[in-house]
């Protein structure tokens, strides 16, 4: 109890990121149970996924248009199929490590 009470305000913003960007994993994960799943925004947002939190970037070789926003070990790249928004979701693969934005990389 005495080192909760003495936590940096720092800290604390640490756990509540940290915390956000589990629940955002949990959601991923709930969505995509066997590796690969497509779903309106408005479940994600109904879910209470925090868009502006996650652990990395990867961007597809192959398509430098073609971004998965990286949450631990879950990944979903924004879609939009006839005018609807959706998300592709993913689990992570071993080449996205090779592929995750550097920002000072040169592309």
């Amino acid at each position: 109890m005495y080192n909760n009470k003495t936590k940096r305000t720092d800290e604390k913003q640490i756990q509540k990121i940290n915390s956000t960007l589990r629940k955002n994993r949990r959601i991923l994960k709930t969505l995509c149970p066997v590796g690969k799943a497509t779903v309106r925004k408005e479940v994600l947002d109904a879910m209470g996924y925090s868009y502006q939190y996650f652990s990395g970037i990867y961007r597809s070789p192959s398509s430098g248009k073609l971004a998965y926003f990286v949450c631990y070990d879950y990944a979903f790249s924004p879609i939009n199929e006839k005018g609807i928004d959706k998300a592709l979701i993913v689990q992570k693969q071993d080449y996205f490590d090779k592929y995750l934005l550097n920002p000072w990389a040169k592309y």
